[in-house]
């Protein structure tokens, strides 16, 4: 059974201007939800799901693999079933966990658990 992590991170935000690469205490903010997943060791794959060729360079840089987003799954009133849909027709696996990369308190623990209850 293959599980991969999914890390949406559209750069279009229109509330909070590239929120997920605002520094948190000197790192990107989706550096480590990337870097937790990475660690927690419950997936086959991580992937980081965007249009953004600055979120690429992190996600990349990380140890992460990078889905490109189609501009049009990027507008403000594209759901997230949209482009999980996409991701999933594209990425070959059993099973999609999709972590917000604005949780980056999130524990590998955490993650973990809940992949072993899913």
């Amino acid at each position: 059974m293959k599980i991969v992590a999914m890390i949406p991170a559209r750069m279009s935000s229109k509330r909070i201007k590239k929120k997920n690469i605002r520094l948190l205490n000197g790192k990107p903010m989706i550096q480590y939800v990337i870097e937790t997943a990475l660690k927690s060791k419950c997936f086959d794959e991580v992937y980081v799901n965007s249009e953004s060729e600055i979120v690429k360079e992190i996600a990349l840089n990380c140890g992460a693999k990078f889905f490109k987003r189609d501009e049009k799954l990027c507008a403000d009133d594209v759901g997230s079933d949209l482009f999980v849909e996409d991701f999933i027709k594209k990425i070959q696996c059993d099973t999609v966990v999709q972590i917000l990369p604005t949780s980056p308190f999130i524990t590998e623990e955490q993650m973990s658990d809940f992949v072993q209850k899913s």
